[in-house]
């Protein structure tokens, strides 16, 4: 029963069990046909759950179980058993087989892509080795020496771990092979002076880190050195990378978003496997004492504030395989506790050098996903932008929550009035107006969300116009403050966004996915909101593709640069996906921040709109190229869904072209 996927039983066992019956069965009427239904799909629901539930519980009961009962006491101490059980639907509710090799080069496609590419530069692993099982060390070993690619060396430095067997295994290997480098110290210094010692030895252009209880897939180094061919200039590249038991089944691969500084002072999501310049290393001081547990994180921060963001290359394939063992943080986090503390101090000190103020926390759920408050400096002027017709509980609503959770001392409401013709809702306009608490824009036209919010935007001298649904509510304290400091990391950032949640406190929008179905969805859609999302990204300050104008804080600036909504072709749909594709084009970039929340009581006082399939359609017609690929997403990831559920299939050849007809001699 554990290994039965939920899909495949709501597809055959539940067919047998229905089928007799109503194939037998003489034809019935509608409603007796929808009583039918209804009764199937509740037995279904129900056999689902016990399905979960019965996962659930074996998952509990074997392997490492102490990791296993902190983890779902944690949960249950945020959340309840509400939270717990929602957990567990997102573990176990839908499965999809994961096979890591099906992505994978072969041996005669990684000698046809080294035929094809000059450059074969030499790569320096460096193994730190301290105190681990033999059997793994080996297996690490063993996988550096079965790369395609053959132009590396091994550095492995002995951090005083005085184990015997180590030590014959590593002389062994050393004396079988010339590329493997040896050091022993003598006595034990860290992971980081071990790392610093490596990097002094190594001779390659390029530096790779690699943990000695790990695995590199045997195409690894290929895909590295094709990425540096097709980038010359790249000084960075990193990897997705996945999970490895120690009886060898790979599992829960982490498919990567495209590089976001952003994303990196919230989780360090470049981690494995990440190759550098040598050159770059040297110039930052490489690996620094006094971060243990997330050197490497602090390595990448101080990094990602030297290297231009072109030449940072993710390689959207899975080239590592994270051992999970005792000791290891694959294995789970509170096997090294000092992580997340480390992590925390990490990210303030990057936070300190750039000259930005902000309190760094964790995630409760996952600590060593980080949370900034930011405290800005300066507060330019914010117009919160609200159309709305009648519809005064809402507005009422919406603009007590902004004024109840506002602090924020530089701010105007603007409301525009399109059409209203409720007298008590006119009289709220007028008294708010007489007491200097709102503007008031006066729309006499039929309904057009872009042009009204261009004029409204127009009619201001703000720095930022905030776009504000009249069915949103405010519920988070310092929410303006989140908005506007993370708009102040960079000029280019031209749109800010938050954590939309319905009523029933499950996510309606944690940014905008280009390409999901069909045309753009909403990041997390549909789960429950204490949940960490993919890979805790839910909770995590990042870049994104779009944000919607549901909520938005833009940089009047940019928007005037690319002539704000485009109220003729996108006049009341996807005008926000539009746009932000628009000021991408143009240089300027989307910010999702989880620490502003609000709930959006969506399509409270219009009906969806019947013409939404033609706007998707225009939608795909106007930008079908970038539609098919979002950087902040990942190309192994399914489109049919908005809960980063499941994976889809990405073509070795749809990377690498050449490899479409190699020739005999390579086959």
């Amino acid at each position: 029963m554990y290994q039965l996927h939920t899909k495949t039983i709501n597809k055959s066992v539940l067919n047998l069990l229905f089928r007799k019956r109503f194939i037998n069965d003489p034809p019935i009427k509608n409603e007796t046909h929808k009583t039918y239904s209804v009764s199937v799909n509740k037995i279904k629901k129900k056999i689902t759950g016990v399905v979960i539930l019965l996962r659930s519980l074996l998952w509990m009961l074997f392997g490492t179980k102490r990791r296993k009962f902190s983890k779902v006491w944690a949960t249950y101490k945020y959340g309840g058993v509400r939270l717990c059980w929602h957990r567990a639907v997102e573990k176990f509710g839908q499965r999809q087989k994961y096979n890591h090799e099906e992505s994978q080069l072969s041996l005669s496609q990684s000698n046809y892509i080294l035929s094809l590419f000059p450059n074969t530069p030499l790569f320096s692993i460096i193994v730190p080795v301290y105190k681990v099982d033999k059997e793994w060390l080996a297996k690490c070993i063993r996988s550096v020496i079965n790369q395609y690619y053959r132009n590396w060396e091994l550095i492995l430095v002995d951090d005083a771990s005085e184990k015997d067997d180590l030590k014959k295994l590593i002389a062994t290997n050393a004396s079988q092979d010339n590329r493997i480098k040896t050091y022993v110290l003598k006595e034990n210094s860290g992971i980081a002076e071990a790392t610093n010692f490596g990097i002094r030895q190594a001779k390659g252009q390029f530096v790779a880190f690699l943990d000695h209880d790990d695995e590199l897939t045997p195409d690894a180094l290929i895909w590295v050195s094709w990425a540096l061919n097709k980038n010359p200039e790249a000084l960075w590249l990193y990897s997705d990378e996945d999970l490895i038991t120690t009886t060898g089944k790979c599992h829960s691969p982490y498919f990567k978003p495209d590089f976001s500084p952003e994303f990196l002072l919230s989780n360090m999501f470049t981690c494995h496997f990440s190759v550098y310049a040598a050159q770059i290393l040297n110039e930052v001081g490489g690996i620094r004492k006094g971060f243990e547990g997330s050197q490497d994180h602090d390595l990448a921060l101080r990094l990602s504030e030297v290297i231009p963001r072109e030449k940072i290359i993710h390689i959207p394939r899975v080239l590592y395989h994270w051992r999970e063992v005792p000791g290891s943080t694959a294995a789970g986090i509170t096997a090294k506790p000092k992580a997340p503390f480390a992590g925390r101090k990490a990210v303030a000190n990057a936070l300190q050098r750039r000259r930005i103020k902000g309190r760094v926390t964790s995630y409760e759920l996952s600590t060593t996903i980080y949370q900034v408050e930011f405290e800005p400096s300066e507060f330019p002027k914010v117009s919160v932008i609200i159309p709305t017709k009648n519809a005064i509980s809402l507005v009422k609503k919406c603009i007590d929550s902004v004024r109840e959770f506002t602090g924020y001392p530089n701010y105007e409401i603007v409301v525009i009035n399109n059409s209203s013709d409720d007298p008590e809702f006119l009289k709220y306009l007028e008294t708010g107006q007489a007491e200097h608490k709102i503007k008031v824009i006066q729309y006499d036209k039929p309904f057009n969300h872009s042009e009204m919010n261009n004029i409204a935007a127009d009619s201001v001298n703000s720095e930022f116009v905030l776009f504000m649904n009249n069915d949103i509510e405010i519920i988070s304290e310092k929410w303006l403050e989140q908005l506007v400091g993370a708009a102040q990391l960079d000029k280019s950032i031209a749109v800010v966004g938050g954590l939309l949640l319905y009523p029933n406190n499950q996510v309606q929008h944690g940014g905008i996915i280009l390409g999901l179905v069909g045309t753009a969805g909403h990041a997390h859609k549909n789960i429950h909101s204490d949940l960490p999302g993919y890979f805790g990204r839910l909770h995590t300050l990042q870049e994104m593709s779009g944000i919607t104008a549901a909520l938005a804080l833009v940089r009047r600036s940019s928007f005037a640069d690319v002539g704000g909504f485009d109220s003729a072709r996108y006049p009341t749909l996807y005008n926000d996906v539009d746009l932000c594709i628009r000021l991408r084009k143009n240089g300027f970039r989307c910010i999702y921040n989880p620490r502003v929340r609000a709930i959006h009581y969506e399509t409270k006082t219009r009906a969806i709109d019947p013409e939404e399939p033609l706007y998707r359609q225009r939608l795909a017609e106007d930008y079908s190229e970038i539609l098919k690929i979002d950087p902040f997403y990942n190309p192994n990831l399914a489109l049919d869904n908005e809960k980063f559920c499941g994976f889809r299939r990405f073509p070795i050849e749809s990377q690498i072209p050449e490899l479409a007809g190699i020739p005999e001699e390579f086959s």
